[in-house]
């Protein structure tokens, strides 16, 4: 499954902005969406539905976000088509170092990594290996 789409879910701009520069360094062709909450996350994906180029993906998706946080999307997430669900892979990611949060984010079926900030170009890399090669 090679990676098409990586999409940046955190209400931080310069965040997204760091781990897009990561992204880059890593020189692979995918296309970067951000978003600053997870209703724009919720959005790029139902937008992208019939879009070939865009799935499989990757997600990072922030905790801690106004209008909707980590936890909301992944409510809303469960109801999507299982053409997004089965095509993209979602990383939790938080300055958090609360432990409930973890236990929450490994207990989701729809996490499949969960990572203390900051993101590193090495993280992305591992991601990419272990889902996308």
């Amino acid at each position: 499954m090679n990676i098409k789409s990586i999409i940046l879910v955190d209400d931080d701009e310069s965040t997204n902005f760091i781990n897009s520069v990561f992204i880059k360094k890593l020189d692979i062709d995918v296309d970067v969406y951000k978003a600053l909450n997870g209703e724009e996350a919720l959005q790029i994906l139902e937008e992208s539905l019939e879009d070939s180029d865009f799935f499989p993906c990757l997600l990072t998706l922030d905790i801690n976000m106004p209008v909707m946080n980590g936890w909301a999307f992944l409510e809303r997430y469960k109801k999507l088509t299982t053409t997004i669900k089965d095509n993209c892979v979602i990383v939790m990611t938080t300055v958090s170092e609360d432990d409930k949060d973890l236990i929450r984010a490994t207990d989701n079926e729809d996490v499949k990594e969960f990572f203390q900030k900051p993101m590193s170009d090495e993280k992305f890399s591992a991601l990419l290996n272990k889902y996308f090669i």
